[in-house]
């Protein structure tokens, strides 16, 4: 299935919209810089049952501490995604695993009107401009974006200019691909597809709508943004601050080590705890600031550019965990903001309830490629 079929069928899928026949069981791997997440489903009858879900953290397999940021070598990855699916219990024979993003690239792009026969011989001509590695290196894809109603009455009242079509590019780097794809075989799996984490957590974290909503994934080595606009990924954007810088902050501040900040990050979060830690706030508020100023912005552009206001924006990525960061987020934004809760998607044991809430954001990737597998098998 091509890497953004899915996304026509992306709004109003519920934990009872499963009906053709599927595999029982389908786990989903996500393949983060500080730690590796899987979750395993199971359809039942159309209903989305959660089975398991688990984490460890690449530091250690890369010498480094718990909450480190490394990019592992596909044995080593291998060696732990193997450990995690042991650990987790995961029992499904069927699975996938989400590309990173810094492995690929979301563009949007406009060219003149052509039929869709001719596509393919001009998408990648236009990529081109986008992508910063020879064509031969990435697998393409693309799908259509709608017009806006505002364009649509303006070529029709024949106020517009020449008929155009916007396209939705992806580009993923074929040696990513090649090393996932080594360290899932070592691991003792082939998996079912690989796909951009950034559509992942989409599917994960919206809930029908069909106005404008941005999602920001908060992660260890880097933020990523997305608007997404009547079904459709619209923006894609990265921002250079992330939940570590967080953590090295408060190490160079206090003079702890990492491993140290990591555990006070966790347990105060932006919550003021003047008598314990000091003046935290002064520490860790520009990074958060300028997160939050550079998500506003791109959203403004948007919504200027295409006389759309964005509803709400939902954050997901383990950074999300940061107590006190929703309010803050809020405040610096101006629209409503809430934590991202993939696992209602799914039906799980009541005393599991507040403990799924807290990690959910964490594990929206996972749990967005394990929707897949289950929807299209």
């Amino acid at each position: 299935m091509p890497i953004l079929d899915f996304l026509k069928k992306l709004i109003g899928r519920t934990p009872t919209a499963l009906t053709r026949k599927k595999v029982d069981s389908f786990f989903g791997v996500d393949i983060g810089l500080s730690s590796v997440k899987v979750v395993q489903l199971r359809n039942d009858r159309g209903r989305v049952i959660l089975e398991t879900y688990g984490e460890l953290a690449t530091g250690p397999y890369g010498g480094l501490a718990v909450g480190q940021a490394t990019s592992l070598s596909p044995e080593k990855l291998g060696e732990l995604i193997k450990d995690l699916l042991r650990e987790a219990n995961v029992t499904a024979s069927q699975g996938a695993i989400a590309i990173p993003l810094r492995s690929s690239l979301i563009v949007d792009a406009e060219i003149p009107e052509v039929e869709d026969s001719r596509l393919a011989s001009i998408v990648p001509i236009e990529a081109r401009k986008y992508v910063p590695i020879p064509i031969s290196e990435v697998s393409l894809d693309w799908i259509k974006i709608p017009p806006t109603a505002d364009a649509q009455l303006e070529w029709s009242e024949g106020k517009g200019k020449r008929a155009m079509t916007k396209l939705l590019i992806v580009a993923i780097q074929n040696e990513a691909v090649k090393q996932i794809q080594d360290a899932s075989k070592i691991a003792g799996f082939i998996p079912d597809f690989v796909e951009v984490e950034t559509f992942s957590s989409i599917r994960s974290s919206l809930r029908g709508d069909l106005g404008a909503t941005a999602i920001l994934d908060i992660g260890a080595g880097s933020s990523k943004l997305a608007i997404i606009d009547r079904g459709v990924v619209r923006i894609s954007h990265t921002i250079n601050k992330n939940s570590q810088d967080i953590t090295i902050a408060i190490s160079r501040s206090l003079g702890v080590p990492f491993a140290k900040a990591e555990e006070i990050k966790r347990e105060v979060g932006m919550l003021d705890n003047k008598s314990t830690y000091g003046e935290l706030g002064a520490v860790v508020n520009p990074t958060v600031e300028y997160l939050f100023a550079e998500t506003s912005r791109v959203m403004v552009k948007y919504q200027k550019e295409n006389r759309r206001s964005i509803d709400k924006l939902v954050l997901v990525g383990g950074g999300a965990l940061l107590k006190g960061l929703v309010d803050i987020a809020s405040r610096e934004v101006g629209i409503p903001v809430a934590l991202g809760t993939p696992f209602d998607k799914t039906e799980t044991p009541a005393f599991l309830g507040n403990i799924l809430q807290s990690a959910g954001p964490s594990f929206a990737v996972s749990l967005g490629v394990a929707l897949r597998g289950l929807e299209e098998n």
